[in-house]
């Protein structure tokens, strides 16, 4: 299938006559920016019977904050057009791979639903994406030149694999794309995935029933970065006592070892597995990185 991704920049094009089987609308950026014209052109690719997508253009914030943002403003769509986290930019830098899981992460829990994800070549294979790269489908960038072109069937890419991912379910490779009905440049695309499938990733019925017959070990929001650990010091090698449980959004410190108890108890009812427990040092305090990365200031209190 061939497809166009477009934004306000387009703000005159009209989604439903320009040549395309898909088309990916720019929804939100940030916490705050809105594409002021996303509704008219989703109604234009709606009544032309193309498929949908809506993708947001991730910051430099909190990514639970700009996550629940972009829910916020497609939420009458949710189910019905693709969800995709578009990682580029500063937000590389700002987030990182963590960063990027937590958006994702926090758009299942709300919605039910695995959002793609948009990046360069190059990014997939910056960082490790192991952990995301079953559950969320890849859509690539990858360009040969910026010389005007039409849809192609089988555009250049370097041979170099896409990290975590065997392959991508979609190419950008170009854009300085010409179609019909339009006069400017467009980013053009060659989905590897059919109709149904994409369907599927907007959250259709198919997906529904495959997700409700994951068994408990598969279930990606348990399997992923849900982990809790404690502070050795290395003077005296014992442990400060106290245990901290990150949910996957946070860092919480557990005041009473029954709440570790249950914590654990219930992840392993749920998923089958036990929860990893790490021993870090005070003479390498991987848990200041490691609160550097998700950008928590402080450790959160849990109750007593």
């Amino acid at each position: 299938m061939n497809g166009i991704d477009i934004s306000s920049y387009q703000a005159e094009l009209n989604a439903g006559i320009v040549p395309s089987d898909f088309v990916f609308i720019k929804a939100t950026e940030g916490t705050n920016y809105i594409n002021p014209t996303w509704r008219e052109q989703a109604g234009q690719v709606t009544q032309a019977n193309k498929l949908l997508g809506f993708y947001h253009f991730a910051s430099t914030g909190n990514p639970i904050a700009e996550a629940d943002f972009f829910i916020s403003v497609v939420k009458d769509y949710i189910g019905k057009a693709v969800l995709v986290l578009d990682f580029e930019a500063g937000a590389i830098n700002a987030w990182g791979n963590v960063g990027a899981r937590q958006f994702l992460n926090r758009v299942k829990e709300k919605t039910g639903i695995n959002p793609m994800i948009y990046m360069s070549a190059e990014v997939t294979r910056q960082f490790n994406w192991s952990t995301i790269s079953t559950s969320n489908a890849l859509w690539v960038a990858q360009y040969a030149s910026m010389s005007p072109t039409g849809y192609q069937s089988a555009p250049w890419a370097d041979g170099k694999g896409y990290g975590a991912w065997s392959s991508a379910a979609i190419h950008q490779y170009s854009s300085s794309g010409t179609l019909m009905n339009w006069n400017g440049h467009l980013d053009l695309n060659l989905a590897y995935i059919n109709a149904s499938q994409w369907n599927e990733l907007a959250g259709g019925s198919s997906a529904t029933e495959q997700n409700n017959n994951n068994s408990n070990s598969e279930l990606e929001d348990d399997d992923l970065m849900k982990f809790t650990y404690e502070i050795i010091d290395a003077k005296t090698k014992k442990s400060q006592g106290t245990i901290y449980f990150y949910d996957g959004n946070k860092i919480v410190a557990l005041n009473n070892i029954d709440q570790w108890k249950i914590i654990t108890e219930i992840y392993k009812d749920t998923t089958g597995k036990s929860m990893k427990h790490y021993k870090w040092r005070t003479d390498a305090p991987w848990y200041i990185r490691f609160l550097q990365s998700i950008n928590q200031k402080a450790v959160e209190v849990a109750w007593k």
